[in-house]
């Protein structure tokens, strides 16, 4: 095993591209290191070594910091896609990356949470300056906590994205409608929207929203549970407006 060892670390310092090609995926870091500084090294196969996750973490952060490839695009992806890089090297890393490529690590779900927090955190502080098109584009791709950051924004085509996002969880939306300084363009976009307003929790939330429209909360209350019907009646956070036809459709039902 010595003399294979040995073997592979002189080839690996004078490896042509086409012999570095398989020595990428050598288990060894001592071959490893010498590859990477092998001026035959390539891009293409140092983002190879980049992505690999049963290297040792030392090769990661060499590799980072390396004269060639510190500021490689290709590797920088690599690296913080590799669930081995130290943290303190992607969250250095993450601040050079395009905003398409966050919104896609953001649902890596092989990351640390605390590394896509990170990211999420790093994309939100530049929703505000972002073009209409670029927000339109990251809806359709970054994780649910990015899309509620968008969502407050209240600008209505974005939102319509965001909700049809198959990232966007009951859950999500249940907040998004409970929020203090949720915009009436957000809830009337949820109330209209065909799945949100299918689902029985979120009917109910939003028939407790000053802000739905009163066309489509009469609508909700005709396939809400009698019981459900009179608790909301009771409820003090139920709109006033809303009161009427709640003791209507109580009524109806008792009629028939």
């Amino acid at each position: 095993m010595e003399s294979d060892l040995s073997k592979d670390l002189q080839l690996a310092s004078a490896a042509g591209e086409e012999e570095l090609k398989p020595l990428v995926y050598h288990k060894s870091p001592e071959v490893l290191t010498i590859i990477i500084n092998n001026k035959n090294l390539t891009e293409d196969l140092a983002a190879i070594i980049a992505g690999r996750r049963n290297v040792d973490s030392g090769i990661l952060e060499l590799l980072s910091h390396h004269i060639r490839w510190k500021d490689s695009y290709k590797v920088r992806l690599a690296l913080c896609k590799n669930p081995k890089t130290p943290q303190k090297i992607t969250f250095s890393l993450i601040k050079f990356l395009r905003i398409f490529d966050l919104a896609d690590l953001t649902r890596n779900t092989v990351l640390p949470v605390n590394v896509r927090v990170r990211i999420e955190g790093e994309i939100s502080e530049k929703i505000p300056a972002m073009a209409f098109g670029i927000k339109i584009t990251l809806a359709k791709r970054a994780s649910s906590n990015v899309l509620m950051k968008l969502i407050k924004e209240g600008l209505r085509e974005v939102v319509t994205v965001c909700l049809d996002s198959p990232y966007m969880t009951e859950g999500d939306i249940y907040k998004i409608i409970s929020m203090e300084k949720v915009s009436a363009q957000v809830i009337r976009t949820i109330a209209e929207h065909p799945k949100w307003s299918a689902r029985y929790q979120i009917r109910w939330v939003l028939i407790i929203n000053k802000h739905a429209p009163l066309v489509a909360v009469v609508k909700f209350l005709k396939d809400m549970k009698t019981r459900d019907l009179k608790e909301l009646y009771a409820a003090p956070d139920v709109p006033s407006s809303t009161k009427p036809y709640l003791y209507r459709e109580l009524l109806e039902r008792e009629e028939g």
